[in-house]
């Protein structure tokens, strides 16, 4: 894992976020998850992860992530954190699904051992469709309970909220939701037709035909202040709302998984392809970073609007 360190595109640490996914396991089963049942068995014992924090660290890193799966069922993350907070990191992030945040004991425990950036998915702003999506009949009650735990802790999280079929035309009211509980900043993440999902294509639909869905999300943050941001989508499918859509690059993310190392824009579920359509386009290899490749197998680049 060190030399993967070492081949990254950066020497130094300082504002890079390192991003590990300590293992695949989850306490749910959404009805879009790429992670199939042999992934769910592989993990990363806590050892290996120490060494390459210790190496990250050494190399200036104070910006560390946790995902998977689902990582808040591990036993040994909160001593992680503990351990990270310790040795300097100052941004320690965790990306969950939000329920074990419903148990006070285990939110307040998370953020005394320096949790400080939480990353939740809302998957929608009805029991009904959140049990639909999830697996769950109390996900929703759990979720909204762990986000008034987190809030009475003094913390807001992220919300990452997926793009599918089923969602799409509620994009604005889970905002209007979410952020009627305090919820201030929102990730639109478009459904992936990978590993486990790649044979669900009635998951992914034409960003055309979701358009509409995706621009009132945009509106209602505007309309309440909070900010709304696109990470999968290419400004030129998404017009008049350039400024909402996320260049990956700029959050210099280094993914640790337990098969693999790479960049967060060079991951399979990121935006890193481009169609023929796509040359020409002033924003090509600068400002955009084109199309998902599962995308553009399953769709084409029809849709693709260049910039001269």
């Amino acid at each position: 894992m060190q030399s993967a360190l070492e081949s990254s595109p950066w020497g130094e640490y300082q504002d890079v976020l390192v991003d590990v996914q300590i293992g695949y396991a989850c306490n749910v089963q959404c009805d879009y998850c790429s992670i199939t049942d042999e992934m769910r068995e592989q993990n990363m014992s806590i050892a290996s992860v120490m060494d390459i924090l210790s190496d990250a660290r050494a190399r200036g890193a104070t910006r560390v992530a946790f995902g998977g799966g689902e990582p808040t069922i591990r036993r040994g993350l909160i001593p992680l954190v503990r351990w990270c907070r310790d040795r300097g990191y100052t941004a320690i992030k965790v990306a969950s699904n939000g329920m074990m945040y419903s148990y006070p004991e285990y939110a307040a425990e998370a953020v005394d051992a320096g949790l400080n950036e939480f990353h939740i998915s809302f998957m929608a702003h009805t029991p009904e469709l959140y049990a639909s999506i999830m697996g769950r009949d109390d996900a929703f009650e759990l979720v909204n309970r762990g986000v008034a735990n987190l809030a009475k802790l003094g913390h807001k999280p992220v919300g990452d909220l997926i793009i599918k079929n089923d969602t799409w035309m509620h994009l604005a009211d889970i905002v209007d939701y979410w952020a009627g509980k305090g919820i201030e900043k929102f990730n639109l993440w478009l459904v992936s037709l990978s590993d486990r999902n790649q044979t669900n294509l009635g998951s992914l639909l034409r960003v055309s035909e979701m358009r509409e869905g995706i621009f009132a999300a945009f509106e209602k943050g505007r309309e309440l202040g909070v900010t709304v941001l696109s990470r999968h989508i290419p400004r030129c499918m998404l017009p008049g709302y350039e400024e909402n859509v996320a260049d990956l690059r700029e959050d210099r993310v280094l993914v640790i998984t337990p098969r693999a190392t790479f960049t967060l824009w060079e991951s399979k579920i990121s935006p890193n392809a481009y169609g023929p359509r796509c040359e020409g386009c002033r924003y090509k290899d600068g400002e955009c970073l084109g199309l998902r490749a599962d995308y553009l197998e399953r769709y084409g680049d029809d849709e693709v609007v260049p910039v001269p």
